[in-house]
């Protein structure tokens, strides 16, 4: 049996690269912490216990996220190709009516809101690690 979520990219993105802080601090070990977290997650996808549902957004904001903290543009390219290989594609128009609601009710960015109505759309769990998006999620489900 599979488990449906819906990944924020900044967990994606967080399971996909490494801290690159220098210093061994306490904010370098909280990031490592939330890094394998994370990695978990996609290693649950990639051995197919987790099915990702993923608004198509999520790509470009994806490519764009690991090239700037990575500066790897072969890096960006094979996350990319993770979540193609590994997520059920959700595009802007299919979720536009759950969206614009979502964005009205819940007064969440137009990236948040994305996420929010695949969640919705697809009945899957969402994760996120941003705390205001998680807030905004609460009030989108009553």
């Amino acid at each position: 049996m599979t488990t449906d979520l819906v990944l924020d990219t900044s967990v994606f993105v967080k399971g996909f690269v490494p801290p690159k802080r220098k210093k061994r601090d306490e904010v370098y070990y909280s990031r490592l912490a939330l890094h394998r977290k994370a990695k978990s997650i996609l290693d649950e996808v990639t051995m197919g216990r987790i099915l990702l549902h993923e608004p198509v957004a999520m790509l470009v904001e994806t490519a764009s996220v690991v090239s700037r903290l990575s500066n790897n543009p072969a890096l960006s390219r094979l996350a990319v190709s993770f979540i193609t290989e590994h997520s059920l594609l959700y595009s802007d128009v299919y979720l536009l009516e759950i969206a614009i609601d979502l964005g009205i009710t819940t007064k969440a960015s137009g990236f948040d809101v994305l996420f929010l109505a695949c969640a919705k759309r697809a009945g899957a769990k969402l994760i996120t690690d941003d705390k205001k998006m998680l807030r905004k999620s609460g009030k989108s489900w009553n």
